[in-house]
């Protein structure tokens, strides 16, 4: 199968450059950064140019770009091609593009990858955003990967939860602790349970604004998440303010009765685990 990767010097871009060859596929990858494509992806220096004769077209570029990148290969995306997006945020981009797929006969396959910029697992986990039917193509082009079947009403929504609240909520951690004793001498006092908080801000603010302030601010269902969590922690301020160990007992008992126990004990492992 000839693969074309756009976006193909990018993380997620260079990702599926490797998997694809992994997999034996013919890569030709198009990016507009200098250097083109990494990976020894034939490179090209268009768009048009990758996607012409592909069986398969991956849409790698910032999300905010998807759509305009899909209408510039439209032209040449041929009858049968099977075309992939892979955006953090469908909305209405995801009709939109599936409005330009049907014109050119290409199916199209939505996809929401679940692992950092830097992975280079060969079993990735992804998302699959659409029905039966789209989960058995991704499995068909996807082989080995770990796949979850997410309904479209449903993926946005799950995002805001699965990515936006840790985002923000990292933030609003490092913000309040800047605030009170100052970052310097957290780090330096830090228990184990702290440290581990800290880690997720740095591997939070390493990934740089741009793109989680389009995934949090574009998403519709982050104000709801915000709500959410901010309901909960007005009624644990309450229950602190009335000195209510009952209540905070009973709290907390709910939420461990939710996992189970060997989980809660490899979760402690690893926190206090030696570096």
């Amino acid at each position: 199968m000839r693969v074309a990767v756009l976006g193909s010097a990018g993380a997620m871009g260079s990702y599926f450059v490797e998997y694809f060859r992994r997999l034996g596929h013919t890569v030709v990858g198009s990016d507009v950064r200098p250097g083109g494509p990494r990976l020894r992806a034939s490179a090209n220096t268009s768009n048009l140019g990758a996607v012409r004769r592909a069986d398969l077209v991956l849409l790698a570029v910032p999300i905010g770009d998807t759509l305009r990148v899909a209408m510039e290969i439209k032209p040449v995306l041929k009858h049968g091609c099977t075309l992939v997006e892979i955006t953090s945020i469908k909305g209405t981009t995801l009709t939109q593009l599936e409005k330009v797929a049907s014109a050119c006969g290409a199916p199209l396959l939505s996809l929401h990858p679940m692992f950092g910029p830097s992975s280079r697992s060969k079993a990735p986990r992804m998302l699959v955003v659409g029905r039966s039917r789209d989960l058995e193509a991704a499995r068909r082009i996807f082989r080995g990967a770990e796949l979850t079947l997410v309904a479209p009403e449903e993926h946005d929504r799950l995002v805001a939860y699965a990515l936006s609240l840790v985002h923000l909520t990292s933030m609003a951690f490092a913000m309040a602790v800047a605030k009170g004793p100052g970052l310097k001498t957290f780090q330096k006092s830090a228990p184990p349970f702290a440290s581990t908080q800290l880690d997720l801000v740095k591997a939070v603010l390493l990934q740089g604004p741009e793109l989680y302030s389009y995934i949090d601010i574009k998403n519709r269902s982050v104000v709801d998440a915000l709500s959410s969590i901010i309901a909960e922690l007005s009624a644990l301020r309450a229950v602190i303010e009335k000195k209510d160990s009952r209540a905070f007992d009973k709290k907390f008992s709910r939420l461990v009765r939710q996992f189970r126990q060997s989980d809660l004990e490899a979760s402690l492992a690893r926190v206090y685990a030696e570096p």
